[in-house]
């Protein structure tokens, strides 16, 4: 339990960095993605958190479907807009699916290129 707590805590000091570093550079970046960049940072010279941050990601990955519940939930409350733009949405889905299925086969493969 210290662990996931002490994990939480580490995250959300990298967030707040982050947020802040935007604010007081006036940054256009995300301050969450500039807190993760940050913590990346830290890890890659110091893996001394890596334990506390592996049961506290572990975790929040175990319940990541709970942050998607509101989206669906305003999906009910939408229902003639919905089946009038259905195809669209199914189309965009579908294309979006199979484009970045083809992006990341590219990554890899290239990546495997740059191994050998």
């Amino acid at each position: 339990m210290t662990k996931l707590l002490a994990g939480l805590l580490i995250l959300v000091v990298f967030q707040w960095l982050g947020e802040s570093a935007v604010r007081l550079l006036a940054l256009n970046i995300p301050g969450q993605l500039l807190g993760m960049i940050l913590l990346l940072i830290v890890l890659t010279l110091n893996q001394s958190l890596l334990p506390w941050l592996e049961t506290a990601s572990s975790q929040l990955i175990r319940y990541i479907a709970l942050l998607f519940v509101p989206v669906t939930t305003g999906a009910f409350f939408l229902g003639p807009e919905i089946l009038d733009k259905l195809p669209q949405i199914l189309a965009v889905l579908i294309l979006s699916t199979v484009l970045a299925q083809w992006f990341m086969a590219r990554i890899i493969k290239a990546l495997r290129g740059a191994d050998d």
